[in-house]
């Protein structure tokens, strides 16, 4: 991210709070309250984190801080202001069954683009190679792919079938778009790229949500229901982030099953 180290080691005098995990899953177990650890019972307490990442995914504990948190990055060049840039991660969520739950009508998707921004260009960030229609063989690849990346998540894949059928609806829809595909092999370069634009659009992912919050952009529409599949008590508020120049697009009738959400 090009963030300089900076250490903060542990004061012995203080009482020191433990997490152990085997996986990012058993860890949640701990995240379930997370703004607990930012009460004042904890402020002077050190923390030990094993082999596991916290999920803070609340705007509210960055919003106060925006230009401090920014000042740790390096600043991106002068941004498109012509284009749009469109995150669209695939994938595993292509091919997982709880993600299947968050897709979004490909008519409907193409609609609030339009409604929403005025714009040249069509951009896209994803993480495939080519933006074109997939066969079966390339989704069974992906899963293959995803079930060594991701041995000890338990998620089920959905059909083949429905994933070639959502990916090629979303190929068409978007054909009048022409999109331009940009795809690199470092995060860190598809990171900037989203930042240097100043209209952005994505669904529910954290990496185009940092990457949207630093760009300053004039423009950024977030997918207002977020994780609509996890339910009520267990999703999170990045959806409606109203930092200046943000709004929230899409609801819950926008999905392909919104019968499948609790």
């Amino acid at each position: 991210m090009g963030i300089k180290e900076k250490k903060y080691p542990f004061n012995k005098k203080l009482k020191t709070i433990k997490f152990k995990a085997g996986s990012n899953l058993e860890a949640k177990k701990y995240d379930r309250h997370h703004l607990k650890w930012f009460s004042s019972e904890y402020s002077n307490c050190n923390f030990d984190f094993y082999s596991f990442l916290f999920y803070f995914e609340d705007y509210t504990i960055y919003k106060p801080h925006m230009n401090k948190i920014t000042s740790w990055f390096s600043s991106v060049k002068k941004k498109n202001t012509k284009d749009l840039v469109l995150h669209f991660r695939m994938k595993n969520r292509l091919v997982w069954e709880t993600h299947y739950k968050n897709f979004i009508k490909p008519k409907r998707y193409k609609q609030i683009i339009k409604d929403n921004f005025n714009f040249e260009r069509l951009y896209i960030v994803g993480d495939m190679e080519k933006w074109k229609y997939i066969s079966k063989n390339d989704v069974i690849k992906v899963q293959r792919e995803i079930s060594i990346k991701y041995r000890k998540n338990p998620t089920k894949f959905i059909s083949a079938d429905k994933s070639v059928e959502y990916m090629n609806e979303i190929i068409d829809n978007f054909k009048e778009f022409d999109p331009k595909l940009h795809h690199s092999k470092r995060f860190i370069d598809d990171f900037s790229f989203i930042r240097s634009f100043d209209k952005i659009m994505f669904k529910n992912s954290t990496f185009a949500w940092w990457a949207a919050f630093l760009s300053q952009a004039s423009q950024v529409g977030v997918f207002g229901p977020w994780k609509p599949n996890k339910g009520k008590n267990k999703n999170r508020n990045l959806g409606r982030t109203d930092f200046p120049g943000w709004f929230s697009w899409g609801k819950i009738d926008d999905l392909l099953n919104p019968l499948l959400i609790e």
